[in-house]
């Protein structure tokens, strides 16, 4: 073994131990860029170039528009519309008020995370949550657990809604390949997020519940829209048409091909033109910005950029083959593809996992001769199934602070989604995305 391999696995291994014993994210590059750079594995030019990864771009214009709209007051105008919603069935019978009130959680939680991060959408409904949980005596920490779910599954829908897509999507762009579509989750997603949904909703005496009080002041902002002022109305209606034209920049990019276009490139423009329209204060901008999750993201593009460019990419390739064999079959390919994926993914996060394997999967196209963004939608795939473990996806790792949930209350949960989510790969997959 050669010390710029040794250098690689140690790497690897170390960025997996960081998600794996829960130490802060931003070691994950803090300890693994000194480890590469001294074992020769990767040059310091290499380890720079991470951060100019154009999955990082990505998710700097989404944090950007996610602090516009906490600055601005969407975020309580989105909280405002769940709570009303639930005051409209929170009475009668309890057993259908609880179903109710899970499904227009379900359906906002949906809804939002096919277009924003789905840890945000997460995140902005939790004092929502405890609101409700204040007045309907439900557990919280069952609502947490059950829109952790729905948001994960609502996010797997689209290239923006989870971060796993973005980081497989970026491995294919990095390497000069055609990346996957806007709506290309959909095919799988969407069934999935269908019978996902009646699972949770149907079954959601499955889902633990705790006899807890709502800590703290949970207070929910419950009149946003009249207290607003017409000043600050108007700037949220600037803030959606900025947001909604970024998104449309996406799709545009996603669908043709535009000469000298850049989505990331008009993001940035438009935030500018939202800055000059003074829409917030500068410093505002940048409230949902950390230099925290800047080198999380880092780290993930730096595991990435090992497989790349370091020997252990084919270590990685050569374990998938043997696993293949000589098989052709798409069914076989597809189930060792997911099932190795969704192992890795109940412990590390769900994006560094899409991150780490799809250069993997895009190596072994190439040696199989198969279309590289078909084994990469099934690593995706395969990723956003964070059901397991607190620590499977960063929604995950977020919301479980502000709940009583224990580890094993995520598996008793999501295991049949588990199951859902491969049923539908395996029978949809190898049709709408074929590797021959």
């Amino acid at each position: 073994m050669t010390l710029q391999l040794f250098g690689a696995i140690l790497g690897i291994a170390v960025f997996i131990a960081v998600l794996m014993f829960r130490l802060p994210n931003w070691m994950t590059y803090v300890a693994v860029a000194p480890i590469v750079v001294f074992s020769g594995a990767m040059t310091t030019k290499e380890v720079y170039a991470v951060f100019s990864s154009s999955g990082l771009q990505l998710m700097y214009i989404i944090c950007i528009f996610m602090g516009l709209m906490t600055a601005t007051g969407l975020d309580s105008m989105i909280g405002n519309t769940v709570v009303t919603q639930a005051n409209k069935v929170a009475h009668g019978d309890p057993e259908k008020m609880e179903k109710m009130l899970l499904l227009v959680l379900f359906v906002f939680g949906n809804v939002f995370s096919f277009f924003l991060a789905n840890n945000h959408v997460a995140m902005a409904l939790v004092p929502v949550i405890y609101g409700i949980a204040k007045r309907t005596k439900l557990s919280y920490s069952k609502m947490c657990l059950f829109v952790i779910f729905s948001t994960t599954i609502g996010g797997a829908c689209t290239l923006i809604g989870t971060t796993s897509n973005v980081y497989a999507n970026t491995a294919l762009l990095d390497m000069g390949l055609k990346g996957l579509g806007m709506f290309d989750f959909a095919w799988v997603g969407v069934p999935v997020m269908i019978i996902g949904g009646l699972y949770l909703i149907v079954f959601h005496k499955m889902c633990p519940s705790y006899e807890e009080t709502v800590p703290g002041d949970a207070a929910v902002l419950m009149e946003a829209k009249d207290t607003a002022t017409p000043e600050m109305k108007k700037k949220q209606k600037i803030v959606l048409i900025g947001f909604g034209a970024f998104l449309v920049g996406l799709v545009a990019d996603s669908v043709m091909e535009i000469p000298g276009f850049s989505p990331y490139f008009f993001g940035y423009g438009i935030i500018a033109v939202l800055y000059f329209l003074k829409v917030a204060k500068s410093k505002q901008f940048f409230t949902s910005i950390s230099a925290q999750l800047v080198l999380f993201c880092a780290g993930i593009n730096l595991a990435i950029a090992i497989i790349k460019v370091t020997p252990l990419g084919d270590v990685f390739s050569a374990f998938f083959i043997r696993a293949i064999g000589e098989s052709n079959n798409l069914y076989v390919i597809t189930a060792i593809l997911w099932v190795g994926t969704v192992v890795m993914t109940q412990f590390m996060n769900n994006m560094a996992c899409a991150g780490v394997l799809a250069p993997v999967a895009i190596e072994l196209a190439g040696h199989l001769g198969a279309d590289p963004r078909a084994m990469v939608m099934a690593i995706a795939m395969a990723a956003t199934s964070s059901y397991l473990t607190p620590m499977a996806s960063g929604t995950n790792q977020l919301i479980m602070p502000f709940t009583n949930l224990k580890f094993q209350d995520f598996a008793k949960y999501g295991w049949p989604l588990l199951i859902i989510n491969f049923v539908c790969c395996m029978l949809i997959l190898p049709l709408v995305f074929p590797f021959f």
